[in-house]
Formats: structure tokens, sequence, C-alpha cells
């Protein structure tokens, strides 16, 4: 009869546990850059999601858009009001008159105000429709901010294009009308109003005003799919469209005495 094995013997015949290797954690992915928004808003909210991005972290977009526009605005209104105030002189009204410097440096900050004042709106209503697709309960936040930022890369390029225009429009172009300027008989007021509708029938001038007002709505399309990317679910819309018409009527508030002198001169 075969010898019993022993014990020891045995147990070394058992099969041995190998030890399971540990999941190495995921490295973080880097937050995406603002333009991708223009071009595969889909996928920018998700990468948005899996960077984990703060809200920090797309502030930049937000503020080079508020100062191009205002230094587009002021540019577009610069020719004119100079004339202006070359025609107050003229007419021994200069002391009477506004300094130049300081209303182009308060066109600037209107504007700025303006751009500031969209991105709340879009972030304040954006946050209040992306909750009417939330579940009760539900705790996940949704980079709203993120995507309203990143979506003033846009205005970004629509300041440029009209600063281009501005550039490119003859000298010629933003000549006060003289019968405005002899009805005027020196009055500061009605000689910057007389700028003003020189300035609205400038090519840049249409094209900062009606496309303030389309790139507004295409931000919100934008951010629409990218908060549908970034799992919004049926909140994404809500947040995206919410906040539509206040930043609609912003900017309107804003281009209103450009597009009121252009209307009432038939330009």
């Amino acid at each position: 009869m075969p010898a019993p094995r022993s014990r020891a013997s045995a147990r070394s015949s058992k099969p041995r546990n190998k030890p399971q290797p540990q999941p190495q954690p995921q490295a973080p992915t880097s937050a995406p850059l603002p333009a991708e928004v223009l071009t595969r808003p889909e996928a920018f909210g998700a990468a948005v999601v899996r960077s984990g991005a703060g809200v920090g972290e797309y502030w930049l977009p937000v503020l080079v858009a508020a100062l191009l526009s205002g230094l587009s605005y002021a540019l577009l209104l610069r020719p004119g009001l100079n004339l202006a105030a070359q025609a107050a002189h003229t007419a021994g009204q200069g002391a009477k008159l506004t300094p130049p410097l300081l209303t182009h440096v308060t066109n600037v900050f209107g504007s700025v105000f303006l751009t500031a004042l969209t991105f709340g709106l879009m972030w304040g209503l954006g946050l209040l429709g992306s909750r009417l697709g939330t579940a009760a309960g539900e705790t996940r936040r949704l980079p709203v901010a993120q995507v309203f930022s990143a979506t003033f890369t846009l205005p970004m390029l629509l300041s440029v294009l009209t600063l281009v225009l501005i550039a490119l429009t003859p000298a010629a172009s933003w000549a006060l009308d003289p019968a405005q300027v002899t009805a005027a008989h020196g009055a500061p007021l009605a000689l910057q109003r007389a700028a003003l509708v020189s300035a609205a029938q400038t090519p840049a001038a249409l094209v900062l005003v009606l496309g303030s007002l389309l790139v507004t709505a295409a931000q919100c399309v934008l951010a629409g799919r990218a908060l549908r990317g970034a799992g919004a679910g049926a909140g994404a819309w809500p947040a995206a469209l919410l906040p539509l018409l206040p930043a609609l009527l912003v900017q309107l508030l804003g281009f209103l005495p450009l597009l009121v002198a252009r209307l009432t001169t038939g330009g």
C-alpha cells in the first residue's frame, strides 16, 4: 500500500491564490480648451466633467470678450466724437463738452459691464434651468458656469471682426452731417448725437449690433449641446434657453443708441 502523504506535502500541493493587482488610479485629464466648445460642444461638455475643471478654469474668455467688446465699441464711436469735440471748440462751446478721453473710457467700461451682466444672467438662469431636468434628491453638479464661460470665445471673434472693419473704414465715413452740425449751433450734446449717427451708418456698426444678437443666440445653442454632453439630460435645453431672452435684452440695451440712430436716418 502506498504510504500516506504527509500533511506538509499535502499543504504544499494546494494551489496558491495569486495576489490580484491593485487597480491603478486614473490620472486626471486636462481641461479642454475653451475654443473646443465651438467645434465639438458635446465632447467639450463631457471633457469638462472628466477633468473636474472648476468654475474659475474659464474666466479668461469672459474677461477677454468684455475688454474686446468695450474696445470695439469705443473705437467705433471715437472718430465721430473727436470730430464733434473739434466742432464744439470751433463754436466756442468746448468748455461745456465732456473730454473725449473720458467719453471713450466710459464707453469701454459700459460695454465691459454689459458683457459681465450677460455672463451673470447666463450663469444664474442656466443653473436655475438645469434644475428643471434634475431628479429629486440628485446632487450632481453640472458645469454650467464653465460651459457658458467657454462660449464667450464667440463674442471675442465678433469683436476682432468689428475692429478689422473699423480699421478698414475710410475716414470720410466718420464725417458729421453738415446739416446736423449747423443745427447744433455748437451744442455739445447735439454734436455728439451727430457723431453717433455717423458711426451708426458704418458697416462695422451693423456687424457689431446684429452680430451681437446672433452670437448671443449661438452661445445658448452651444451651451445646450455642451451641457447635454456633460450629462445634463432633460435639463440641458432649459439651462441653455432660459437665459436667452434676458441676454438678448441686455445686448439690445447696450446697442440701442446705435440701432435707433441707424433706423431713424434710414441707413
